[in-house]
């Protein structure tokens, strides 16, 4: 059987600097041996593995958009905003990826105390270990999970323990999804609405979003199939959205569908992210 196609262009993965496995240089070597040739680094709510992502970039003739993924909830469901060419040095968005930091860290804290009060106790020092310098997250305690022998894999982990409404979970403290469109406007950037299938209301969530300054969809998602990504190709026209898309990688062989490369991401996605913020990647 042949390998799946791979496609140049990807513009959702993650490194270590969040909960992905491979380091920014490591990432990136990874992308070019799939042959992606434009890649957008989209950790959790942080740029830090930015830096070192453009300097491979610079050595795999790979360009880095730099990019962040920011994690909100409306009534109790995700609605994470992508934000695209981004400037990582700029001082308000610092600042406020700071603060989420230290609401992470506070956040795995109480998940780990309640794991412990219902009889699956781990090692808060493993999870933050596991973290390394990144910015820490329930990926993290999944895999403490996983270490214990309390689960089998991290999806295991979250449908048992960590998933909304699982005796693990713990609710992020309030961050509208307003606020962060404009921290990405404010940087310079293209805020996205990041995998809309798990808000719960695609239009009615693009509908509050627009005012904001939502400039795009995430319509070529690695795990949609084609008649998803057909409906939500017609969303972001209908709303004059840019169509973007990508892998959400984390890891190689976590799930095929999120592999690097694997989401059909057209081109001119990357032109039109340039258009809309007057910056470009980083270069070849």
């Amino acid at each position: 059987m042949s390998d799946p196609p791979s496609y140049p262009v990807d513009l959702h993965t993650h490194s270590n600097a969040s909960d992905g496995i491979l380091a920014p240089a490591a990432l990136i070597a990874y992308a070019a041996e799939r042959g992606v040739r434009v890649l957008g680094l989209t950790d959790h709510d942080t740029v830090s593995g930015i830096a070192e992502a453009t300097a491979a970039g610079m050595d795999h003739h790979v360009e880095v958009i730099p990019g962040v993924e920011l994690s909100t909830q409306v009534d109790g469901r995700e609605v994470h905003i992508l934000g695209y060419l981004v400037d990582p040095d700029d001082t308000a968005l610092l600042a406020r990826l700071a603060e989420l930091a230290r609401r992470r860290r506070i956040r795995i804290e109480r998940i780990v105390a309640r794991l412990g009060e219902i009889g699956v106790p781990v090692s808060l020092a493993r999870v933050f270990e596991l973290a390394g310098q990144g910015s820490v997250g329930r990926p993290h305690v999944a895999r403490a999970l996983i270490e214990h022998g309390y689960v089998a894999d991290v999806s295991e982990a979250f449908d048992r323990y960590l998933a909304m409404g699982r005796p693990g979970y713990v609710p992020r403290d309030p961050f509208p999804p307003e606020e962060a469109v404009s921290l990405v406007l404010n940087a310079g950037g293209a805020p996205v609405l990041a995998h809309p299938g798990t808000t719960g209301d695609i239009e009615g969530t693009i509908e509050r979003l627009l005012p904001a300054g939502l400039l795009g969809l995430e319509v070529y998602y690695g795990e949609y199939d084609d008649e998803t990504r057909l409906r939500l190709g017609d969303t972001a026209e209908r709303h004059g959205l840019i169509p973007t898309g990508g892998s959400d990688f984390h890891a190689p062989g976590f799930k095929p569908a999120r592999d690097i490369g694997r989401a059909p991401v057209p081109e001119e996605t990357v032109a039109r992210l340039q258009a809309a913020t007057g910056r470009r990647p980083y270069a070849r």
